[in-house]
């Protein structure tokens, strides 16, 4: 129904979408407007992460009210950065453009809802008091509902480079290369006068990133990488590199490969930092179970997603401890150093240890296929269940819930999904566990 964007590789991802939808204060909503001319006009906005729609403020009467009556399918824009680069004769840009549906709200309730949540965007420090005196019953007010359908961000890739020269220049870092160039995020390696051979990341989801690097920065070393600076205006980390670095991945032995990522696992939990402040892997869950509904996704999979969040809250409930979690402690985020092996690239999420387990499981499903892959499977569960203590049963559960996860996620980027879905399909079957 909607285009997909010609330059893929500039795409945004979605959680870097609602970034600027989030810290934007205007914007153009784009109408049919009289005589069939388009219409596009700038306006304040608010955007309503759970509900998935944008609210307006506007007149009681006019060209855009007429508009929206007669045809309510809309399109809004947000510019989030629009740097000029005379040089170069090209701008560095930011944006993200929303399609949907608009109507004008009747519900004395969600009218509220839509009057204060603008309120707070732009007066957050005004107290209840003086919103109340402003907002009254509501009466004055003519607020319109933008209910997404699609979204889709854009940014130049120049971006990543020149928040690279940026970092190069405040951290004094030189013989800098390319490792990743994707979306709105980017790796690249470097030496550092203070700290050695380095890397240096870039990402438009600053607090992701920043949850990863606080948690690098707590175990200090412990089971990890080390941290050494972080730009949260920038969205740039900057940690050490790994030698040799080769990825667990690499290592063919299934018992070496337990053994690596248990004592990757035991390290980074049992010397693991406080957990306040962080998501929760539930949150993940909500999210992506949430995604399904507000989106055209095949019913097979909104089961399934439904059956990973019921998992979800079942393994919650049972083990009640919580820890700092990598969150996506797979095979490439495990390398060989000079002491062994150590992870890299944490999310840093909260949830119960045995969490962190079937982001390896899934990995995996890549040693064998058919009926091999569940012997093999079958295999590597046993052989942790001697390392963790915690039973088979469980962590099959969680390994279904980890690789819906990971297809509806897929699916959020637009994604291919076909491979983990045949995977999970070969070894659950029918039944979902």
């Amino acid at each position: 129904m909607f285009r997909e964007m010609r330059r893929g590789k500039q795409a945004l991802r979605t959680a870097a979408c609602e970034e600027v939808l989030e810290r934007g204060t205007a914007g153009v909503l784009a109408v049919a407007g009289d005589d069939d001319y388009p219409y596009a006009v700038p306006l304040s906005y608010v955007y309503d992460a759970g509900r998935q729609a944008i609210y307006f403020h506007s007149a009681l009467s006019g060209h855009k009210l007429d508009a929206v009556r007669r045809n309510s399918k809309v399109s809004f824009c947000v510019v989030d950065k629009d740097s000029v680069i005379p040089k170069e004769y090209t701008t560095y840009f930011r944006s993200v453009i929303v399609f949907g549906t608009i109507r004008i709200l009747e519900d004395s309730g969600e009218k509220y809802h839509a009057i204060e949540a603008l309120a707070l965007k732009y007066a957050p420090d005004d107290s209840r008091e003086g919103r109340d005196g402003v907002i009254g019953d509501g009466t004055r007010f003519c607020m319109l509902k933008l209910k997404i359908e699609h979204m889709s961000g854009k940014e130049a890739r120049e971006l990543s480079r020149h928040k690279l020269d940026i970092a190069a220049d405040k951290w004094k870092l030189r013989d800098t290369a390319c490792l990743y160039e994707k979306e709105s995020r980017a790796v690249y390696s470097a030496n550092a006068e203070k700290w050695g051979n380095v890397i240096i990341k870039i990402s438009e989801d600053k607090k992701e990133l920043k949850s990863g690097f606080d948690m690098l920065k707590a175990l200090d070393g412990a089971g990890c990488c080390k941290a050494y600076e972080f730009d949260g205006a920038l969205g740039v980390a900057v940690i050490e590199r790994i030698f040799p670095g080769s990825p667990l991945r690499e290592e063919p032995n299934p018992e070496r490969r337990v053994e690596a990522f248990y004592g990757v696992f035991q390290t980074i939990h049992t010397n693991g930092a406080a957990c306040e402040g962080y998501e929760t892997y539930m949150d993940w869950l909500e999210r992506a179970e949430q995604f399904c509904k507000d989106s055209c996704v095949k019913e097979e999979i909104s089961e399934k997603m439904h059956r990973a969040y019921q998992i979800g809250k079942e393994m919650f409930a049972k083990y009640p401890e919580r820890v700092l979690l990598h969150g996506d402690l797979h095979h490439d985020n495990i390398l060989l150093g000079s002491a062994g092996y150590c992870m890299i690239d944490p999310k840093g999420i909260v949830g119960p240890e045995i969490f962190d387990i079937p982001r390896f499981l899934l990995n995996e499903f890549g040693y064998a296929s058919g009926e091999e892959a569940k012997a093999h499977m079958q295999r590597l569960l046993g052989l942790l269940t001697e390392k963790t203590g915690y039973c088979v049963e469980d962590m099959e559960k969680l390994l279904f819930m980890e690789g819906i996860l990971d297809v509806v996620w897929c699916m959020e980027d637009g994604e291919y999904t076909e491979e983990v879905l045949s995977s999970l399909n070969c070894f659950f079957g029918e039944t979902l566990p």
